[in-house]
């Protein structure tokens, strides 16, 4: 018998499991028959590694005290950040990072500093726009009582954008990306979920004082990989696991999951019985809801994502991106990456991927093929020369349905709801991912999750 199981395959199982293993412990993985690291893992396409769409990584390194990792509560958004020196110590260990150069938005014809997720507010300098009315830091619509007020459990991002960012400043800057990449307006979703939609939630003072010249906020910083394949760590972590001899992994489906008031009994295809006393679970809810027999959470409403990937030839790239995202209505694209240009490498190939709104394709371009459309216009967005022989090389393109779960106060409740019914049922089991809610499943969120794991554990 095991003392502790790990089902699944996400990257807070995949950590967990290196992290056990790594202190001397016998680790029993039971992957599902799915790829290690979940969407963190990228894909191999024709010997080339990409990761899936926009993934940068964040290093929170303020000098503080070390919080108990047990303490992480999963429900108040981004707490992460409490542990972000521990994550930011291992990602460190992990790799020898690279500080990618400032994303870029396109706007209204025009290439500014990315203004949506790393905080350059310079772009609103002597920009001819009304500034939002003035709003006490008290006031429960503040930005500043987006994680602790409950108004902000009801609040819409129209809502709260209207007396932070005022309704002149939305409607140019940042409504337009919203329609695009999710087909939605922000009247759509809660306000305090707003990164599921990398949009911003600024203190209407903090942009007050961009209008009119005085930035307040330093850039927000992102980095990759010594390789631009953020990835290489998801590789990195599987193939030491499969070195250790203290690594039991089973790669087959799950069949059942049950307990007897005492230990855990994973039934695996083949006819496999896995015995545990703990367990720490990393699976699809949907799955997790099957296995266990409870009520799994609808849906609700989504946007479906197709992407694109390609290699550029580097001596064809007349304007080169490291990040893109694409505020423009012009273009279907609501972002491209460049990975070697995250990474400050310029190989005669650049590995790049684009995203659009696979609705928004057909809408538009009824009679065209989406691989058509996202190849002409990453040709545009990136000014390829058209005049040399086969610049661009499309790997693959395809579509990801219902990708994004949009955060409406139904479906969040829902999801609490049906969450918590598979807290009961598992019975003191550590759950990772979308298991424990809703936005709590970013790269940094599960590396603290991983590392939870192996705390208790160990």
């Amino acid at each position: 018998m095991n003392k502790s199981l790990l089902i699944g395959s996400n990257l807070a199982i995949l950590v967990g499991a290196y992290e056990l293993a790594r202190s001397g412990s016998h680790v029993t993985l039971l992957t599902d028959k799915k790829k290690l690291g979940g969407h963190f893992a990228g894909m191999h396409i024709n010997g080339h590694d990409f990761d899936i769409g926009m993934v940068m990584l964040e290093k929170q390194t303020q000098d503080t005290a070390s919080p108990n990792l047990q303490t992480y509560k999963a429900n108040t958004r981004n707490d992460w950040v409490r542990f972000g020196h521990i994550a930011a110590s291992w990602l460190d260990d992990q790799d020898c990072l690279r500080r990618v150069p400032t994303p870029t938005c396109l706007i209204q014809g025009s290439f500014v500093p990315d203004y949506l997720i790393t905080n350059r507010l310079d772009v609103f300098a002597d920009v001819d726009i009304a500034a939002p009315a003035p709003l006490s830091r008290n006031n429960i619509l503040h930005a500043a009582q987006k994680t602790s007020s409950s108004t902000y459990d009801t609040l819409t991002y129209a809502e709260a954008a209207r007396v932070n960012h005022g309704e002149a400043l939305h409607s140019v800057f940042i409504e337009p990306y919203i329609r695009k990449s999710l087909g939605i307006s922000s009247n759509d979703f809660l306000a305090r979920y707003h990164r599921f939609a990398w949009a911003p939630l600024f203190y209407p003072e903090t942009l007050t004082g961009a209008l009119r010249g005085d930035v307040s906020l330093p850039e927000y910083p992102f980095w990759t990989t010594h390789n631009g394949f953020v990835g290489q760590l998801v590789k990195n972590l599987c193939v030491w696991l499969e070195k250790q001899s203290n690594v039991t992994l089973v790669n087959r489906p799950i069949l059942s999951l049950k307990h007897d008031g005492q230990h855990w009994h994973a039934n695996v295809s083949g006819g496999q019985i896995w015995t545990g006393e703990r367990l720490a679970l990393g699976i699809p809810p949907t799955q997790a809801h099957t296995l266990l027999g409870t009520a799994p959470t609808a849906l609700g409403q989504t946007a479906s994502v197709t992407l694109l990937f390609a290699l550029v030839k580097a001596s064809a790239i007349g304007r080169t991106h490291g990040c893109l995202m694409v505020v423009d209505e012009n273009y279907s694209i609501y972002r491209l990456t460049d990975q070697d240009a995250m990474a400050a490498m310029n190989p005669e190939w650049h590995r790049v991927v684009v995203e659009a709104r696979s609705d928004l394709l057909e809408k538009w371009h009824p009679a065209l093929s989406p691989e058509s459309i996202l190849e002409r216009e990453l040709r545009s967005l990136m000014e390829v020369d058209n005049e040399s022989n086969n610049a661009v090389n499309v790997l693959k393109c395809f579509s990801a349905a219902d990708a994004l779960a949009i955060p409406t106060k139904y479906f969040v409740d829902d999801m609490k709801d049906a969450n918590a019914r598979l807290s009961e049922a598992t019975m003191g089991a550590i759950l990772t991912g979308n298991l424990l809610g809703y936005g709590v499943s970013s790269f940094n969120d599960q590396l603290i999750q991983g590392l939870k794991i192996a705390d208790e554990f160990s």
